[in-house]
């Protein structure tokens, strides 16, 4: 393998500058890019995750988002809801305003993204988008099997007191 066509290397460079480059244009936002990262997740995802869901599915470390969920939380840009089957899990829902901060600030990260690949043309930074997005749904999409999701629900629960 060629080094300079190392996996980790590239997304490690693409991610730091995507990082930069949208740090501007969601300025004033929780947690910058990572919150916007939240808002969009939040807004594309067929259901409420669950926090350790959705720490899982970013990459986040769960007490990390602890406190990043608190901040958009006081923002009034995310809840979190307690889940229908169990009341110890909570989901995390965007709210209205939440929403439409993540509708106000996608241009401005649109126009951010669109400066990632200057040696690309646009047809080429397209396909070179629906490629990672599809690995990446690969990763914690659908293929997903039933055990990983029973046991991800089992670690958002609180512990039960067995009786003596």
């Amino acid at each position: 393998m060629d080094d300079r066509h190392d996996l980790g290397r590239s997304l490690g460079a693409l991610f730091r500058a995507w990082q930069l480059a949208v740090n501007d244009a969601v300025a004033g936002l929780p947690h910058g890019p990572r919150g916007y990262q939240i808002l969009t997740t939040l807004a594309t995802e067929p259901d409420e995750p669950t926090q350790a869901g959705l720490a899982t599915l970013l990459g986040i470390d769960r007490t990390v988002l602890t406190y990043v969920i608190d901040d958009l939380a006081a923002a009034d840009l995310v809840e979190r809801r307690p889940d229908a089957r169990d009341r110890r899990v909570r989901r995390i829902a965007l709210t209205p305003a939440g929403d439409a901060r993540r509708a106000e600030l996608a241009s401005s990260v649109a126009l951010a993204e669109a400066r990632l690949f200057p040696t690309l043309d646009a047809e080429e930074a397209r396909v070179m988008r629906d490629l990672l997005a599809r690995a990446a749904t690969g990763v914690h999409g659908h293929d997903r099997d039933a055990c990983a999701v029973v046991a991800e629900i089992m670690e958002d629960a609180a512990p039960v007191a067995t009786p003596r």
